[in-house]
């Protein structure tokens, strides 16, 4: 813009006039200028209101008591209420907000970087559903608010089911006739001529079916397990032993691929107080996960020592390719296994359950992997206190721990 001053009477402006006009100028550019930021402001609040609206997620705006200021498109469709319905609510009766997640006054929003849980929406006709719920801090229209994401899982709460089912299903259809063919194993060993041959071909036999009973184990275990139970078969056993035994079911598939499987226990390892068979099954499956990744003729690891006072410190690592650092969270969840064509295919419940297994017992379990530098999978277990010996004896494909004296 042009500002013009025009003085008719003389040729000059006096230094009053001057000054006037130099502050009436820079008033008029601070004002363009405010302008400008001004349009720019609009702009960017209409595209978030159009980005808001057009989300294909239910987003849900609130103030710092929760109650609902705005609601998009989506949110409306989900919640099976109105826009008006749903400003006169709190975001409590919309959901079941998990205040040890977002705290008891939102102030965990407040210092974070926001929230992720699973709960229930609850809808006007009283048919609740299943949810996944994004929480963060946001500025919406100039006022500090809390944006609520909800995304339906409902598909993914059925599968679940679905699996859930499929596991019991396999479980208790195929227990039964799988210790049939184990004592028939057992029966055909002390039966058949001591030949090579057979006794090669019993072998084969023999572990396969050992490798069918830990993968139902297993899948009990995790069904047991997710639902809160607790472990009460704990005994103290040589972690020692444990891992021995480990090793020789394992070492036939190692020698398939020539690959070296190495042993590094510390001396003097202290008893460990756990479950035996469902630590045993950590482990061979820990191993079983190092062999399959690792290419042939590479080697195994497998070592332990004292953590502190209360824990054994056990490692598994390999050689193999790694696992990328997005990859790492993934490798322990039910049913997930790692991406690519010329990934080895698998359940995906080996490491899920060893998870669920070491938490159980108190301890933790963590991997350390880089691409290209093969991984290590580490997990604490319990310092046994209670003063008992044990020895481990193979029946019927498990470990059992018989106690040479009472705690």
């Amino acid at each position: 813009g042009v500002l013009e001053a025009i003085n008719p009477v003389s040729r000059a402006f006096d230094p009053d006039a001057i000054v006037v006009m130099t502050g009436l100028g820079s008033l008029a550019g601070t004002t363009i200028q405010n302008a400008r930021l001004f349009k720019r402001l609009e702009q960017a609040h209409q595209r978030y209101r159009e980005l808001f609206e057009n989300s294909i997620d239910p987003i849900v705006i609130t103030d710092w008591q929760g109650k609902v200021l705005e609601a998009n498109r989506q949110a409306v469709r989900l919640s099976g209420c109105d826009q008006n319905q749903l400003r006169e609510m709190n975001i409590d009766q919309l959901h079941e907000v998990k205040r040890d997640k977002v705290g008891q006054k939102f102030e965990a929003l407040r210092e974070g970087d926001g929230s992720a849980y699973e709960s229930l929406l609850q809808r006007p006709d009283n048919e609740p559903v299943p949810v996944e719920v994004h929480v963060r801090r946001v500025q919406f229209e100039e006022t500090d608010s809390v944006q609520w994401i909800f995304r339906d899982i409902t598909e993914k709460k059925e599968l679940d089911e679905l699996r859930d089912d499929m596991t019991a299903m396999i479980y208790h259809d195929l227990r039964s006739p799988l210790a049939n063919i184990v004592s028939s194993l057992d029966m055909l060993s002390t039966m058949t001529a001591q030949d090579e041959t057979s006794q090669s071909m019993l072998s084969i036999a023999t572990n396969s079916t050992a490798r069918i009973q830990r993968l139902i184990n297993s899948l009990l275990d995790i069904s047991r397990l997710e639902s809160g139970q607790q472990v009460l078969a704990q005994h103290a056993v040589d972690p020692a032993a444990l891992i021995k035994e480990a090793l020789r079911d394992v070492e036939p598939a190692s020698i398939g691929r020539r690959q070296t499987l190495e042993k590094r226990l510390a001396a003097g390892l202290p008893l460990i107080f756990v479950d035996v068979d469902m630590i045993y099954r950590v482990f061979v499956n820990l191993l079983e996960n190092a062999i399959k990744f690792t290419p042939a003729e590479g080697s195994v690891e497998i070592g332990g020592r004292v953590e502190d006072a209360d824990w054994v410190k056990i490692w598994v690592r390999d050689n193999g390719p790694g696992i990328p650092a997005a990859e790492q969270e993934r490798v322990f969840e039910k049913f997930t296994r790692l991406r690519g064509k010329d990934k080895p295919g698998g359940l995906g419940v080996g490491l899920a359950f060893c998870r669920l297994a070491v938490k159980a017992h108190g301890g933790r379990i963590w991997l350390e992997s880089e691409p290209g530098k093969g991984s290590t999978f580490w997990l604490t277990l319990p310092i046994a206190r209670a003063k008992k010996t044990g020895k481990l004896l193979r029946q019927t494909g498990r470990l059992e721990l018989k106690p040479d004296d009472a705690a």
